[in-house]
């Protein structure tokens, strides 16, 4: 395993159970104890964590980078497939939705076969590439610079677009949520796009596993209080769908 892979297997850990010890570490990975000291150094660098005697615990709102889409397509997935059952209920026959681009939305286009005369706008180009299949879905693809990386398009063409659009649902994803800073994601084209999305929709969905919440990257592009109902799975804590529901949010 690289020294990468294992990093990102313990900002996992950390994100699910707040804190690691070293001997926890040593025999999960199987390595030795100065290795895992340099995995926890390097991420303490980056901001990621704060390291204790004996451990590490995780930063209050710590600022990730971002993942490429390959890289997070199987990561939770349990859990995005249940925001994406939850979020289908959602949707009616006759609706007009914007898909934000992410595994998530990509979790829930692949749900919507059987939605009849059902508009679709989105930017990814994978949920693009499954719906086109799809008679009963009229599909917007957004045009713009390919992220060929994240596998969607950002910048002015998409932005002039979405002026001219009304929808009636927007169904958003993040890398991360935070209290304080709301939803933030590591790119600023990605950031630009996804304010205008929040623009044009008169319902605004927040697709959100619990891993994510807590957390923050570089660019924020809405507040909590900007969404109608945040969409998370069954591991949410209570103190944090507190925290949301206190901003006048619905949280499922």
């Amino acid at each position: 395993m690289f020294a990468q892979e294992r990093q990102e297997q313990i900002l996992e850990m950390l994100r699910q159970n707040k804190r690691v010890s070293n001997t926890e570490l040593i025999k999960k990975f199987g390595v030795s104890g100065t290795t895992i000291r340099i995995d926890l150094t390097e991420l303490e660098q980056k901001g990621l964590l704060k390291r204790t005697h004996g451990g590490a615990i995780l930063k209050e709102d710590p600022v990730f980078g971002e993942d490429s889409i390959s890289s997070r397509k199987e990561k939770n997935k349990d859990a995005k497939e249940l925001i994406a059952q939850k979020a289908r209920k959602e949707i009616r026959d006759g609706d007009t939705i914007l898909l934000d681009s992410g595994t998530t939305a990509l979790e829930l286009a692949q749900l919507l076969y059987d939605v009849r005369e059902l508009t679709v706008i989105t930017n990814d180009l994978q949920i693009a590439l499954r719906l086109q299949k799809c008679p009963e879905i009229h599909l917007i693809l957004l045009g713009g610079r390919v992220r060929t990386s994240f596998e969607c398009t950002v910048g002015g063409m998409g932005i002039r677009s979405l002026g001219e659009l009304s929808v009636d649902k927007v169904f958003m994803t993040t890398n991360a949520l935070s209290i304080q800073k709301g939803a933030t994601t590591p790119n600023l084209d990605n950031a630009e796009i996804k304010r205008e999305m929040m623009k044009i929709g008169n319902r605004r969905y927040l697709l959100c596993d619990s891993s994510k919440i807590g957390t923050k990257t570089v660019c924020s592009f809405a507040k909590i209080n900007e969404f109608d109902i945040v969409i998370s799975d069954d591991h949410i804590e209570p103190e944090a769908r507190e925290r949301i529901s206190n901003q006048g949010v619905i949280v499922q």
